[in-house]
């Protein structure tokens, strides 16, 4: 549903043309209901627009998700074999793709839409998730060398990528147009656990309820913010255009970046609380009284949906 609904979304916000003057935007129903909008709205509705390929991806995922459980769980004892095979697999890839062996040519939109790119992280998550507490200790435990090869690597990255001009450099090290560059995957992992370091910091018992409901509330809206973010940062393009403001990308990429998140926990907050929830930001829908802030009467553990408000906490 959210999937279907974004790309209606989209669709119509694409077709619309920009104007001078709020809310820069004007739709012409002549181009939107016509052939070649309808041959449009079914292309990005194959393919997903932009960002939304991912709810696709997920899909996938879903579809695939029992049979490979089955299997994972009847090779336990292989599971690092598994693993390992994962990981060949996905470095193979990036390098099968560059070099198009027999003449197969696998475009962009090839590789990001379908699961065989994504090998190591289903196969690899569903291992983890039947050894959380395993591998929650050992990445906790050796946090510091984490963040540190991941920073090692994503300068590794920008090095190859600088080094891409120049012919001497195999194409497949090449980071800027190989979406799955043997040479951005350990970057890639590190930063997936350099995140899921951060969200144990955030929520663990040492930080204050405050913190962690706020925690809680953009676990809850993460969903609707990457759903919406393509409608906040054309938007906020436009209205920067408008002023004619001019704006370092020191400055104006975080800006933009607290705006838009803002923008996409406030839509997915205030939507979540109408019959649309579901279908538009993927979450079930609540209350309009959870939407304020409040403090239980119970010194309970923070669990469930709690909200939407960082002073939705409860009494120490």
């Amino acid at each position: 549903m959210p999937y279907l609904a974004w790309t209606v979304i989209y669709y119509f916000y694409t077709t619309a043309h920009p104007v001078v003057g709020f809310p820069w935007y004007s739709f012409d129903h002549t181009i939107t209901f016509s052939a070649v909008g309808f041959h449009y709205f079914a292309h990005i509705l194959r393919t997903g627009y932009y960002h939304l390929y991912y709810l696709i991806v997920i899909l996938e995922f879903y579809l695939l998700f029992p049979l490979l459980l089955k299997f994972i769980r009847r090779f336990t004892m292989w599971h690092k074999h598994i693993m390992v095979a994962a990981v060949i697999w996905q470095l193979a890839f990036g390098v099968l793709v560059d070099s198009q062996p027999f003449g197969i040519h696998i475009s962009e939109v090839m590789q990001t839409r379908f699961v065989y790119s994504y090998v190591v992280y289903l196969l690899g998550g569903m291992i983890v998730a039947l050894h959380l507490d395993e591998v929650h200790q050992w990445i906790v435990n050796h946090a510091r060398s984490i963040i540190c090869l991941t920073i090692l690597s994503a300068f590794g990255a920008e090095v190859l990528s600088y080094c891409g001009r120049y012919h001497w450099l195999p194409s497949y090290f090449h980071t800027d147009t190989l979406v799955f560059a043997p040479a951005i995957m350990p970057y890639n992992v590190g930063a997936i656990l350099c995140v899921y370091l951060l969200g144990v910091y955030l929520v663990a018992p040492q930080r204050s309820l405050r913190t962690r409901a706020a925690v809680q509330s953009g676990s809850d809206n993460s969903y609707g913010v990457y759903l919406s973010q393509m409608l906040w940062i054309p938007f906020l393009l436009r209205f920067r255009n408008h002023l004619g403001l001019h704006v370092h990308w020191q400055i104006g990429v975080p800006l933009a970046l607290v705006v838009v998140y803002t923008a996409g926990m406030i839509f997915t907050a205030l939507v979540a609380r109408t019959p649309l929830a579901k279908a538009v930001t993927g979450r079930s829908q609540v209350t309009w009284k959870s939407l304020l802030p409040r403090r239980h009467e119970t010194p309970e553990v923070l669990r469930g949906d709690t909200g939407d408000s960082p002073l939705d906490v409860v009494d120490e």
